[in-house]
């Protein structure tokens, strides 16, 4: 399991940051112009050997464009290509999906689609109209490559987006050869990055002594410089115990199937936050208005202070990613506290995608969710139970804050609060964690059952448990009796 370890640089001067600034600028240069140049159809036969084109830009000369050291565009070459083969390997999967259901070809067939999948060069040829020798396994075989060859245009056409491209510039990679690293007389460790010139490097004081080796990153934000590592981090085998589920909430993180709630005042600092942003930007709007006036007027003195005082991006996202990284923290120690406290052996989760969250809340709140919260949760969720040897478990959580979970009707629900006909008001959370909890061992509700049919099944269950209900009164049987019946 990999863990993302930062370190900060304390007290870098204006030119050491300036010259951070130009190679990430020019480094991202380099991205873009792979990106452009192989990012789609073109760079597809480069695939498997993508060390032509290093080779080539390397005979022609024509990296030395970009400013910077072999060593650096070099990287930001074999990042690019990494990228585009995350790419190109999502959309042979869902390719490679549609091939498998098509009912229209034999086996040989699909087979052959699977092999110009894998053999990047020769489906290259296809995509690009170009001839080719039938590779020699299938000459004997009784296969129609032309209506292959058709599908595998279309298919791959459809799931082929826009090409990648980086607008931010804040961040290079460098490997183990770009960098030193040691510790001077006063116990302080000091990283020497290399530069734009030559033999010359940029030395920077950490703020850690947390040592540093293999692949690393360089990121800016502003005069902030921060130095990212990947580690592997060992992970615990799982534990024996109570299945537990978990209800996001927002009032509070999370609520547990045994009643507890961690993290009781989220509410209020998303809340704060959300307003904030709100009132901020709406007054950023009014100034853009003004701005937009003032530039109409031909007011060229105006239109520049504005620009320059109270339009800037600056302090604005500073504020932003302080705030948010409160948020974060505050989520994180809640379920750590969950965790500790509880130990549960299996969490029993539901998709944290906010999907029915629709309904719930206030249009400013679900502008602020939508932002950045919908998949944090989530990976923290994964993350730390992967990390403490707790098994998830996901489930279909169809209808699971619209049923009572005592007696299966449908309730209304209303912020925190559930109301049933029969037991009246519940905690919202609660009653949710439970209905989570019960569906891990529910045969008849899958992961994959469509949220229809569950309802379906919810309503057929609470309509035999009626009649039952009914047979018991009209016979006089007790509670005990029944359940001796059935």
């Amino acid at each position: 399991m990999k863990k993302t370890i930062k370190n900060y640089c304390f007290n870098a001067t204006q030119s050491k940051i300036n010259e951070l600034h130009e190679i990430t600028k020019r480094y991202t240069s380099v991205k873009n112009e792979v990106f452009q140049r192989y990012g789609s159809v073109s760079g597809l036969q480069y695939l498997s050997y993508p060390r032509q084109i290093r080779d080539e830009w390397v005979k022609t000369k024509h990296a030395k464009k970009f400013g910077l050291q072999a060593r650096y565009w070099k990287q930001a070459m074999e990042e690019s290509f990494f990228t585009i083969e995350s790419n190109w390997s999502n959309r042979f999967s869902r390719v490679k999906k549609n091939i498998y259901k098509n009912k229209n070809y034999t086996k040989d067939e699909k087979y052959y689609a699977f092999y110009l999948i894998k053999a990047t060069d020769l489906l290259h040829k296809v995509l690009t109209f170009q001839s080719f020798n039938l590779p020699e396994i299938f000459k004997e075989k009784d296969i129609r490559r032309d209506k292959i060859h058709k599908y595998l245009k279309n298919r791959i056409r459809k799931y082929t987006g826009k090409k990648p491209h980086q607008y931010k510039q804040r961040s290079f990679m460098i490997d183990e050869g770009m960098y030193d690293v040691d510790i001077d007389n006063n116990n302080r460790l000091w990283l020497s990055v290399m530069g734009l010139i030559p033999r010359q490097r940029i030395r920077l004081l950490m703020t850690s002594k947390e040592s540093l080796s293999g692949n690393i990153r360089i990121v800016l934000k502003g005069n902030r410089v921060e130095v990212h590592q990947t580690t592997e981090i060992e992970t615990k085998d799982f534990i024996k115990g109570e299945a537990r589920a978990i209800d996001k909430g927002f009032s509070e993180v999370i609520t547990s199937s045994s009643g507890r709630k961690y993290g009781e005042q989220f509410n209020q600092l998303l809340k704060t936050e959300s307003d904030r942003l709100s009132v901020k930007n709406k007054n950023r709007n009014k100034i853009r208005g003004l701005l937009k006036k003032y530039e109409e007027r031909g007011d060229i003195v105006k239109t520049e202070i504005i620009k320059k005082h109270n339009l800037g991006k600056k302090k604005y996202f500073q504020q932003k990613e302080f705030n948010l990284n409160e948020i974060k923290q505050f989520i994180n120690l809640s379920l750590n506290q969950f965790i500790t406290e509880e130990k549960p052996a299996v969490l029993v989760t539901e998709d944290l995608a906010f999907t029915n969250w629709n309904k719930r809340f206030s249009k400013r709140v679900k502008r602020y969710f939508s932002s950045w919260l919908k998949g944090y949760l989530q990976e923290r969720i994964n993350y730390k139970t992967m990390l403490n040897g707790v098994q998830q478990v996901v489930v279909n959580s169809a209808y699971s804050s619209q049923v009572c979970y005592l007696c299966g009707l449908f309730g209304i629900r209303k912020g925190d609060k559930f109301y049933c006909d029969i037991h009246r008001v519940l905690n919202a959370d609660y009653n949710a964690a439970v209905n989570i909890l019960a569906r891990m061992s529910d045969p008849g509700i899958g992961v994959y059952t469509p949220y229809r049919k569950v309802k379906d099944i919810l309503q057929e269950r609470l309509r035999l448990s009626n009649q039952d209900s009914r047979y018991s009164v009209q016979t006089g049987q007790s509670e005990s009796e029944r359940a001796e019946y059935v």
